[in-house]
C-alpha cells in the first residue's frame, strides 16, 4: 500500500511530497483501539488527534504513540486535521518522540498540518538554540495615562484542564475585530493559550481570570492565577529540562511584550502579554 504525504520533521522541515510503503497501522481517533492492524508486521502507524496538540491532551496521546513504538512501529504520522494550535508542551512531546524515533532509525511527521500549525512549527524548532529573551525588540511605549480600553472582556475561568482549548480558541474569535492579521491572531491566541496552560498547571486553574483589553494601539492579555507565585525578569530565562520550561521562551517569541510576576494582590502569578497592531511605533514616533 502506498501512502503519499508532506512530511513536517522537527529537524527541517520539507515541503516536497514523498511517497512511502509499507504495511500501516491506522487509527481514525486516537482514543480508538490501537488493534487495527492489516498484516502481521506494521511499518506506518497513522494517528489522528481529535483536537490541539496542547497541555490538556497530551498525556493521551503519549500513551498511545509510545504504546506503537514498543510495538515496532517506527513510522508515525500524526495526522493535523483537527489540531487547531499545538502548544509548548504539545511541542516538547512530539520532539521527544521524533528524537526516539530517529534514534531507533524511524520518523515522524506530521501531515495536513495547517498553514499556522506549519508557520509555528518552523518558529519553535528555534526555541531549543536560540536566547528569546533580552532587547531584541523596541521598548513598547507606556499606555498614555488616563486611556482607557476600548473594550475589555474578562472571564473566571473554568477549573479543569479540559477547557483549556476552549479559552483559546475564544480568544481567536475575541481578536477578529481587531486590526491584526490572521498569523498575528494566532501568535496572540498560542500565547495566551500557554499563560493558561501554566495557571492550569501549577494553580490547578482554581482563582484563574482571564482578560482581554483591546486600546487604540494594542491589545493586552492577562491572565491571573491563584498559585505560589512566580517571577521572572525580562533578561532572563526559564530552566528548561527536556520537556518544560518552552512556555514563556514562545510567548516572548509570539507577542511583542511579556511580564510574568507575582500578583501585588494576593498569592499567585500575573501574566501579561501586549501585542502591538502592526504599524504601532511608527504611528507613535
Amino acid at each position: 500500500m502506498t501512502l503519499r504525504w508532506f512530511p513536517l520533521s522537527f529537524y527541517g522541515v520539507d515541503r516536497r511530497p514523498r511517497y512511502l510503503t509499507g504495511k500501516i497501522c491506522a487509527a481514525a481517533d486516537m482514543y480508538a483501539s490501537s488493534e487495527l492492524f492489516w498484516g502481521t508486521m506494521v511499518d506506518i502507524a497513522v494517528l489522528t488527534p481529535p483536537g490541539d496538540v496542547d497541555i490538556a491532551s497530551v498525556s493521551v496521546l503519549r500513551r498511545r504513540l509510545d504504546n506503537l513504538i514498543d510495538r515496532g512501529v517506527r513510522r508515525v504520522v500524526i495526522n493535523c486535521q483537527a489540531v487547531g494550535f499545538i502548544d509548548s508542551t504539545g511541542l516538547a512531546f512530539l520532539l521527544t518522540r521524533a528524537r526516539e524515533l530517529m534514534r531507533r532509525e524511524g520518523l515522524l511527521s506530521l501531515v495536513n498540518a495547517s498553514d499556522e500549525v506549519i508557520r509555528f512549527l518552523e518558529i519553535a524548532r528555534l526555541v531549543d538554540i536560540l536566547h528569546v529573551a533580552g532587547p531584541a525588540r523596541e521598548s513598547i511605549p507606556a499606555i498614555p495615562v488616563g486611556e482607557l480600553p476600548r473594550w475589555s472582556k474578562s472571564v473566571e475561568v473554568r477549573q479543569g484542564i479540559e477547557n483549556l482549548p476552549y479559552y483559546r480558541h475564544r480568544i481567536a474569535e475575541l481578536l477578529e475585530s481587531l486590526p491584526l492579521r490572521r498569523d498575528e491572531r494566532y501568535d496572540v491566541a498560542l500565547a495566551s493559550g500557554e499563560a493558561l496552560g501554566n495557571a492550569y498547571d501549577h494553580a490547578g486553574g482554581i482563582g484563574c481570570v482571564l482578560t482581554v483589553q483591546a486600546y487604540g494601539d494594542r491589545v493586552v492579555v492577562e491572565v491571573l492565577d491563584r498559585g505560589a507565585g512566580y517571577s521572572i525578569d525580562g533578561a532572563s530565562e526559564p530552566v528548561a529540562s527536556e520537556e518544560r520550561g518552552r512556555g514563556i521562551k514562545l510567548m516572548r517569541m509570539l507577542v511583542d511584550n511579556v511580564e510574568v510576576a507575582r500578583r501585588t494582590d494576593g498569592t499567585g502569578t500575573r501574566v501579561q502579554m501586549v501585542k502591538l497592531f502592526s504599524g504601532a511605533l511608527e504611528s507613535r514616533a
